[in-house]
């Protein structure tokens, strides 16, 4: 994903007239993405091993938990201090409430350990990483501002890998990629959102999952919870408004959860995950304003 792609999905969504402001909505993205792609950050050197990265696919474990990303913390507070000021200074971070707290915060507060813990465990990171820099007290509006801090400067730091993990993913047999993991299979984060391709002449069409922290996309089955894994059919249903079968929430009845998923073909533009993952949200909201009328597809994803 690169500038140009995003300017190309970023069109597509401003040819939309049905009441969101769309404009704002892109500009806001592709000014946070911006400021993220181009912070200079310290070198990592990720020395991307492919004989690990096929032992991670083929044993389901994330690259991670194999070969840790050695982060210097150090260098690591210096990164998240850099994007902090940079959100604010570019108007990403604008509400004076949240940049008068986030002008109160200590980065030194991360230990070592922690630091260290997010060349390994991204997930459980985040977890100890907002505890120890708001305390065990903090708002919701604050830890949401932290975590997407933590998050764009961890993107950064895996970009290479999450390119290099997904180039190995892609070739995995269509035939052997039941049972594809439900978590990263890079850093081991969940998927933040999914979409679904059309396959070839011949082929039925391909799902993909995406995770929003290191940027790796994995093939993934069509008919399976990509939160519990669940495999029945019958529980199975994606669910969308009649004016927009391109954004359709795969939801499972089994866990009660929902993935947004994008179907390419229907989109009015091109596909970018980034812009993806903050239009969603917008569209999710959308989906649950009873003003819209929600369809049931019946197909339960083989369309």
């Amino acid at each position: 994903m690169t500038k140009s792609s995003r300017q190309a999905a970023i069109a597509g969504y401003l040819k939309r007239d049905d009441g969101v402001d769309w404009k704002g909505l892109t500009d806001y993205a592709n000014s946070m993405y911006d400021v993220r792609d181009e912070l200079e950050i310290a070198d990592v050197e990720d020395n991307f091993d492919t004989e690990t990265a096929q032992k991670a696919i083929k044993s389901k474990t994330p690259y991670l938990t194999l070969r840790p990303l050695q982060i210097i913390p150090a260098e690591f507070r210096k990164d998240l201090q850099k994007l902090q000021d940079a959100f604010i200074e570019k108007g990403v971070i604008n509400v004076d409430e949240q940049v008068a707290k986030l002008k109160a915060l200590d980065w030194n507060k991360l230990t070592d350990a922690t630091i260290k813990l997010a060349g390994e465990d991204p997930t459980a990171f985040y977890e100890v990483a907002t505890k120890e820099v708001l305390g065990e007290e903090a708002d919701e509006d604050m830890m949401a501002v932290i975590a997407g801090l933590l998050l764009n400067v961890l993107r950064r730091y895996f970009r290479n890998l999450g390119e290099d993990m997904t180039h190995e993913l892609s070739k995995v047999d269509e035939a052997k990629s039941g049972d594809a993991p439900l978590g990263c299979p890079t850093c081991g984060a969940p998927a933040a959102i999914s979409s679904v391709t059309e396959g070839t002449e011949g082929t039925s069409n391909n799902r993909y999952l995406f995770c929003s922290c290191c940027g790796t996309q994995w093939p993934f089955e069509r008919i399976r919870c990509a939160l519990c894994g669940n495999t029945n059919s019958n529980k199975l249903k994606y669910v969308y408004a009649d004016e927009d079968p391109a954004h359709r929430m795969h939801v499972c009845e089994d866990c009660g959860g929902a993935m947004a998923t994008v179907f390419q073909d229907a989109l009015k533009g091109p596909m970018d995950y980034d812009i993806e993952l903050i239009t969603t949200g917008v569209i999710l909201s959308m989906y649950e304003d009873p003003a819209h009328r929600m369809h049931v597809c019946e197909d339960c994803g083989h369309g």
